[in-house]
């Protein structure tokens, strides 16, 4: 399963992009309210198109490390 990020386009609420996304049978994991960004898993292909709410669509990168 991947993870993603979403910015929500102003004019949208997180209740129309909550409710959008789990009719598609997605899991969001966490709503940061003061950026507007929702972190959302899915096995299926997510591309801009389908998610014309957000203003972009990031994959959650795993190259985070501690020297």
């Amino acid at each position: 399963m991947k993870t993603y990020f979403g910015v929500i386009q102003n004019g949208r609420s997180f209740k129309e992009v909550k409710m959008r996304l789990t009719g598609l049978g997605i899991k969001i994991s966490k709503y940061y309210p003061r950026l507007k960004i929702v972190k959302f898993e899915t096995e299926k292909e997510v591309s801009e198109a389908k998610f014309d709410f957000f203003i972009t669509i990031e994959e959650e990168k795993e190259d985070f490390f501690i020297q």
